[in-house]
């Protein structure tokens, strides 16, 4: 178990050698979120104390998935790049669709379908989205080696945010 940002360093250059197949979800256990970032055979488990700050602290691990079923058919997690001119449609295009939620979300669902974008590709003129985001929990809750996982993360987080935050003892 290691910092979460080395956790998500490992987690990005595992993304850059190949960003297709990500799927990456969120939730909310107690106190902390839940970072679960997933393909295929591996991922990464990340416990941290805010999505909402720039710098949370937090715990993680890389987790291996073994027979786990996860939903096949999201779109991958990553990046989506546009160029200066594709940023500037689209924003004008979602400006076209205020009030009409379903339109706004088909043109985003559009740009999401398309490949992930290694981020060593991406030019310094144009713009990326992240996403898509899943909220809740990805495994079966009744699985019980990422129950121990998660009681560890967390056993490990408290810790480190009481050393950090003595305010919070």
């Amino acid at each position: 178990m290691q910092d979460a940002e080395k956790v998500m360093n490992s987690f990005l250059e595992d993304y850059e050698e190949d960003p297709n197949g990500w799927k990456f979800w969120t939730d909310k256990s107690g106190e902390f979120y839940d970072i679960y970032i997933i393909r295929e055979d591996t991922g990464y488990f990340l416990k941290i104390d805010s999505i909402y700050t720039q710098n949370p602290i937090g715990k993680g691990t890389k987790i291996d998935i073994d027979g786990v079923k996860i939903e096949k058919d999201l779109p991958s997690f990553g990046y989506r790049h546009f160029t200066r001119d594709e940023l500037e449609n689209f924003m004008h295009i979602l400006e076209e669709c205020k009030g009409d939620k379903e339109k706004a979300q088909k043109v985003i669902k559009k740009k999401m379908d398309e490949k992930p974008t290694r981020l060593s590709s991406v030019d310094k003129e144009g713009a990326l989205m992240m996403g898509p985001i899943n909220k809740g929990y990805p495994f079966d809750p009744e699985d019980s080696k990422y129950q121990r996982i998660d009681k560890e993360l967390k056993k490990k987080l408290l810790k480190k945010f009481r050393n950090e935050k003595p305010m919070y003892r």
